[in-house]
């Protein structure tokens, strides 16, 4: 019979030469004889073997080091950003940021640079957006620091302090006025922080990244805070 010209552009995709980095997986059955494999492919000059996903990324992980040094792959493990949407629905993106929160894990003090964290222009349910996302980090911390610029609004942030005093009584929230940072920081322990490319008070209304920040950008963002005299002393451990 003629061979079908499906069957054919098969077998010329098949004729292709394999690149470096091409992988060949076979999609199937869940058991087989490797006897039986190694007979089939043995002619067509391959020579197959079990692995895993996790001895893939393994050798593969080794192979960036060789070729292109170990600081390689320091440079993209830490690669933990999330794009935060534009859209109405606000608890799904508040909900993404408190799971950030909680990967910087604050057990002393947290300390959020914002301009307009306590913007007197915010939607009508800013002030619970808020709560939401801070009443938790209250009940671990000792101090939780304000930045924000000076036009600020005192009703909103007196309701959140009362908010806060129920949820962690034992945390101090210190507010701080500063026009000198544009961009958003939320740092814990001095030591941690997340980058938030959009003021709390806007989340939604554009597309914003959020993105963990390096260890050494933190330090230098907390020695340019102690130089401006934005940080209190920093609070004691835990007993």
């Amino acid at each position: 019979m003629p061979e079908s010209n499906g069957s054919a552009v098969a077998r010329r995709a098949m004729e292709l030469p394999l690149r470096e980095d091409d992988l060949l997986l076979l999609k199937g059955r869940t058991s087989f004889d490797p006897q039986a494999l190694c007979e089939a492919v043995g002619p067509l000059g391959f020579s197959p073997y079990l692995t895993t996903r996790w001895e893939l990324i393994e050798a593969e992980a080794k192979h960036l080091i060789a070729e292109k040094g170990v600081s390689y792959i320091w440079q993209i493990v830490h690669l933990e950003e999330a794009l935060l949407p534009k859209a109405a629905d606000l608890p799904p993106i508040v909900a993404l940021l408190k799971s950030m929160l909680g990967k910087l894990a604050p057990r002393r003090e947290f300390v959020i640079v914002d301009q307009y964290l306590l913007s007197r222009r915010r939607p009508l349910d800013y002030s619970e957006t808020l709560a939401t996302l801070l009443e938790p980090l209250t009940d671990s911390i000792h101090e939780l620091v304000l930045i924000t610029n000076d036009e600020y609004d005192p009703p909103l942030l007196t309701d959140l302090k009362a908010r806060l005093a129920v949820s962690g009584p034992t945390c101090r929230l210190v507010h701080r006025t500063s026009n000198s940072f544009h961009d958003r920081f939320w740092i814990a322990d001095r030591q941690r922080g997340l980058f938030v490319g959009a003021s709390l008070n806007g989340l939604g209304r554009r597309y914003a990244l959020a993105d963990f920040i390096a260890a050494g950008d933190v330090l230098a963002i907390v020695a340019a805070l102690s130089e401006e005299g934005l940080l209190p002393g920093l609070p004691e451990k835990h007993t």
